[in-house]
């Protein structure tokens, strides 16, 4: 079994970067609250900043062998280090 598989095994790895995705669930909750109508608008920058939260956490279960988005940001997942977005 290979570092990858065996961390994305371990509970402790998933239950940590499960939080990621709390945080995530948390925000689309608050907007879906605060929208009014049927309608939800939500920022560029904003969407964005949930793919690339998602993008990490598929990465980092994955061992980092994901392919990124085709015209996105991102060149290539395994040569740039994940990092996270702060929404303020």
């Amino acid at each position: 079994m290979d570092k990858s598989t065996a961390e994305s095994s371990n509970p402790t790895f998933l239950r940590r970067h499960l939080s990621q995705l709390k945080v995530l669930t948390r925000l689309l909750e608050h907007e879906i609250d605060s929208a009014k109508g049927a309608e939800i608008s939500l920022d560029r920058e904003l969407v964005e900043s949930m793919l690339d939260t998602l993008e990490i956490f598929v990465e980092d279960v994955d061992g980092g062998e994901t392919a990124t988005r085709s015209g996105g940001r991102r060149a290539s997942a395994t040569t740039e280090k994940p990092s996270v977005t702060r929404l303020n």
